[in-house]
């Protein structure tokens, strides 16, 4: 244990005596050059649901550190043509999710520049008589929580140091799907989909806390 704590000592007191010296090279990049700031705003996006075309909205928000973006997202089905007999009954389904989003874009300086993501969602499907409202959660018949992979790649145009607009396109992977159709089949949660995102933040050449600091010192 004292050989450790002398270690430690050491290792501190020849960091503090080369601090003269040249920073090291990091992934994100020096105090001095690190830019924080953040975004949210809405998203829709299309996809493939059991073979059929569904129809989502929400949004999301993340922190940015220079070019790499982490924060949250939420989906939710508003218009879905999914219609599966199970139980012997025709039933509607409904699926929302949400969750973590990671991501990176790149050359975020250029008018149009590549952006890439992954969500990792929880959620739910819910099963719907035609005879119920779609949008009641009390009128569901069934429920089953599932998990969600959805890796996701695009381009993305710089409107203003406000605003960006995102097209990507991705696949959804989904797990721990276990109800079953009529004819013995599951649920598919994997397909093809396509988001349009609108971001609203900070995007200029310094961060806002940069900026901040800047109007206290003028």
């Amino acid at each position: 244990m004292k050989q450790f704590i002398l270690t430690m000592f050491l290792s501190l007191s020849i960091a503090s005596l080369s601090q003269g010296q040249d920073n090291p090279t990091t992934l994100f990049g020096g105090s001095g050059n690190m830019k924080i700031s953040g975004f949210g705003g809405p998203t829709v996006s299309l996809g493939v649901i059991d073979g059929s075309i569904a129809m989502f909205n929400g949004g999301g928000g993340a922190i940015m550190f220079n070019n790499f973006f982490f924060g949250g997202y939420g989906s939710n089905m508003s218009f879905s043509t999914v219609t599966r007999s199970v139980g012997g009954e025709n039933l509607r389904l409904r699926m929302r999710q949400g969750g973590l989003w990671f991501g990176y874009d790149a050359q975020a300086h250029k008018l149009v520049h590549l952006t890439s993501s992954l969500k990792m969602g929880w959620g739910h499907l819910r099963f719907y008589r035609s005879t119920t409202s779609f949008y009641d959660d009390t009128q569901s018949v069934l429920r089953e929580h599932f998990f969600m992979l959805t890796p996701e790649a695009g381009i993305e145009v710089n409107i203003t140091k406000f605003m960006k607009i995102a097209l990507t396109g991705g696949y959804r992977i989904g797990f721990s799907n276990t109800i079953k159709e009529d004819d013995n089949s599951r649920i598919n949660l994997n397909g093809q989909y396509m988001a349009l995102t609108f971001k609203f933040g900070w995007f200029g050449k310094s961060g806002p806390i940069t900026e901040i600091k800047k109007l206290i010192k003028d």
